[in-house]
């Protein structure tokens, strides 16, 4: 065989109008996403090939060959199947999209091999058939099997080492991906979708990997002939307009309320969530703003058009990526494409002072003089709670909040954690919507306020011990909450 660089086959010309290749190469991409789809479910329904397909389109580069096409399908397909799932992760290329198959390695190898070797060539790589379940199919002890796999995976690093392939220090997986792939090379001279079911079209399919698979889809009822045409419209459809809210990692605890504010947007991570644009979803989201359940500095915003939609559920495409990689860009509390978020709504005022108002009123012995000449000091306007566990404190503090943790002791104190922005205590956020912040066996203190505390430091230096820096803090900061934990 005479060397010659790897490289992805031609394909059968097009006219001047076609409009990339996932058209140009439809029948082939269609029978690698039903091949895929018809392994993982039990039942391959019309829409749900639709949207894989669809999604496969979206992932197909300008320039893709039709070798490059199958292998780039059949990991995309997979992609889909584990975005159903809410598996949301960026793209990986693949690493040996350099390397694809020529169907002379195939036609090598099936020239060469025992029948046993054959057998486990197309049965195991090729049609994915798990070599345990092989031994009742071919009436051969498992014992033969597994050197027989052996001896075919060595068989095809020669033959496409024959072509300038190198394989040595690939690992097993890397291996088995080539083999698999050589395994389903196949030529692009197919009779076409119109061909199949003549005589001649059947005996192709006996010796083509890809027109095999159209035919055994087709018999089972996974594909209809129609399948096989390309769509009138475009391939891949255009881009639609989406949006992504991005939640900070501080005010996770409000991701329930999104959800319940957006029903028809999809969760793609725990923190972020993607929809179609609407003035019902728009004005929800303002509303949680107003009510600070998250507010607008919790967080980012992107709306724009976008390669890739919502399908039953699924953002399919690259969408994922593009809205991603935007709102990745923005600091928080900042949108782009949307009205900024208003901020929260003042709080109405407590009906408690009424009732004390009221009771003053009606107490005639006492009201007069005593509304004359009682004095009440401000009580704090923020709240802290805490607790000390096995390696340090667990707090609760609102999200708005500066907090500093101290840790008290004679010639021993220290602040622990200074915050410089309301945003800064995310580093010590816990997955329950909590604080923690390691400490030893020294008191702590901790204060919450609504500016910065930025003299913590000194204060904590010149005490005399964790009492008398609450009373200077209190001094200094009437506003804010503090707790001891001892």
């Amino acid at each position: 065989m005479a060397p010659s660089a790897p490289r992805s086959l031609p394909s059968v010309s097009v006219p001047a109008s076609d409009q990339g290749p996932a058209r140009r190469h439809w029948t082939a991409l269609t029978i690698a996403v039903a091949w895929e789809l018809a392994r993982a479910t039990a039942r391959v329904r019309p829409a749900l090939l639709a949207a894989a397909r669809e999604h496969v389109a979206w992932r197909i580069p300008a320039e893709a060959g039709l070798a490059e096409t199958e292998a780039i399908a059949t990991v995309a397909t997979r992609e889909f199947l584990g975005r159903r799932s809410s598996q949301y992760h960026r793209w990986q290329a693949d690493p040996d999209l350099e390397v694809l198959p020529d169907p002379r390695w195939r036609q090598a190898v099936v020239e060469t091999a025992t029948p046993l070797h054959e057998a486990v060539f197309r049965l195991h790589f090729g049609d994915g058939v798990p070599l345990e379940e092989l031994p009742s199919r071919l009436k051969v002890d498992l014992s033969w099997l597994r050197p027989a796999r052996e001896a075919v995976r060595e068989l095809v690093k020669v033959i496409v080492a024959e072509d300038g392939v190198a394989t040595e220090g690939w690992d097993a997986v890397r291996l088995d991906r080539l083999v698999t792939r050589v395994a389903l090379a196949a030529a692009d001279r197919c009779p076409g979708p119109g061909g199949l079911a003549t005589e001649s079209g059947r005996a192709h399919g006996e010796s083509c990997p890809r027109c095999g698979r159209a035919l055994r889809l087709i018999r089972e009822g996974v594909l209809a002939p129609g399948d096989l045409f390309a769509p009138d419209g475009p391939v891949p459809p255009p881009n639609t307009v989406l949006t992504f809210v991005h939640l900070h990692p501080d005010s996770r605890k409000h991701a329930r309320a999104l959800v319940r504010a957006l029903p028809s947007a999809v969760r793609v991570a725990d923190d972020q969530f993607v929809y179609v644009h609407d003035a019902t979803s728009d004005a929800a989201l303002r509303e949680l703003a107003e009510n600070a359940t998250p507010t607008r500095s919790q967080v980012r915003i992107v709306r724009g058009s976008v390669p890739g939609r919502i399908v039953d559920g699924v953002l399919i495409g690259r969408a994922f990526e593009s809205l991603h990689d935007a709102v990745a860009l923005l600091p928080w509390g900042e949108v782009r494409g949307v009205e900024p978020l208003p901020e929260p709504l003042p709080e109405a005022p407590s009906a408690a002072r009424w009732w004390a108002v009221a009771g003053l009123v009606g107490s005639l012995a006492l009201g007069a003089a005593v509304l004359a000449t009682q004095t009440v000091a401000p009580a704090p306007a923020w709240t802290i709670e805490a607790s000390r566990d096995s390696g340090g404190v667990v707090f609760e503090a609102a999200e708005g909040a500066f907090v500093d943790v101290l840790a008290v002791a004679p010639q021993h104190g220290e602040v622990l954690f200074h915050s410089a922005s309301p945003a800064d205590k995310a580093a010590l956020a816990t997955s329950d919507g909590r604080y923690r912040q390691p400490s030893d066996g020294r008191p702590i203190l901790i204060i919450a306020g609504g500016a910065p505390l930025d003299d913590t430091a000194a204060v904590v230096a010149a005490g005399l011990d964790v009492d008398d820096v609450r009373v200077r803090l209190r001094s200094r900061y009437p506003e804010a909450a503090i707790v001891i934990v001892r």
